[in-house]
Formats: C-alpha cells, sequence, structure tokens
C-alpha cells in the first residue's frame, strides 16, 4: 500500500517537474534577457518621443526608469 502511494507520487513527479521546467524555459526564451528587453522597450520609447506622442518629461522620466537609474 505503502509502496503504491510512493509510485504514484514519483510517478506525478516525473510528469511535474520537467513540465516546470519546461515552462520556466519557454517563458525565459519568450522573454529573453532583461537587457534586451530594456533595449526594446527604448527603442519604442525613442519612437514615440520622435513622433511627438510624449513630451520630454515623460521621455526622460521613463527612460530613467528602463535604464534602471
Amino acid at each position: 500500500m505503502l509502496q503504491d502511494q510512493l509510485i504514484t507520487a514519483v510517478t506525478g513527479l516525473a510528469f511535474i517537474v520537467p513540465g516546470i521546467l519546461l515552462l520556466r524555459w519557454w517563458l525565459n526564451r519568450s522573454v529573453g534577457s532583461p537587457e534586451a528587453w530594456a533595449e526594446q522597450h527604448i527603442k519604442i520609447l525613442q519612437q514615440k518621443y520622435a513622433q511627438g506622442e510624449i513630451d520630454e518629461e515623460t521621455y526622460r522620466t521613463r527612460l530613467k526608469e528602463l535604464q534602471g537609474e
């Protein structure tokens, strides 16, 4: 009886653990590194500023936030 429960638990973990690792890999792959994420958003911010969608104060504030200052 205890052996059956142990086998069931190990079998469940054999599916859950790889599933979690696969999910983490997929999320990291789709998001990328924090630096790449910040670079992408800085480019978007620069485009919005160049097109006049945001003012200089907003641009500088958001730029500092993205650069981590």
